[in-house]
């Protein structure tokens, strides 16, 4: 099974960025959540391997499609992908 690393992380700053996003406009208006939540994005897009490489980006996109296991991560999976920076903002914030 190709797994990639670069996958998962990609994954869980795209989806922190977002409940970030969501958490600086519906509960704390404070400036550092939306810095990170950008920084989360740039990040997620930045480590994403590029077209040109496929070698890289076969195994960056075979990591969610595994016996269909995998196949609807944006549908079926945020809720693994925000657990880490729920966890956070709620050890401090909620």
């Amino acid at each position: 099974m190709p797994f990639s690393f670069s996958a998962i992380l990609a994954c869980t700053s795209f989806y922190s960025s977002l409940y970030l996003f969501w958490f600086y406009f519906a509960k704390h208006n404070q400036p550092i959540f939306l810095v990170l939540a950008v920084a989360l994005l740039i990040f997620a897009v930045v480590i994403i391997p590029p077209a040109h490489d496929e070698k890289k980006r076969r195994r960056f996109n075979d990591t969610f499609h595994y016996e269909n296991i995998f196949t609807f991560p944006l549908f079926t999976w945020w809720r693994l992908f925000i657990m880490p920076i729920r966890l956070i903002l709620s050890k401090f914030w909620d």
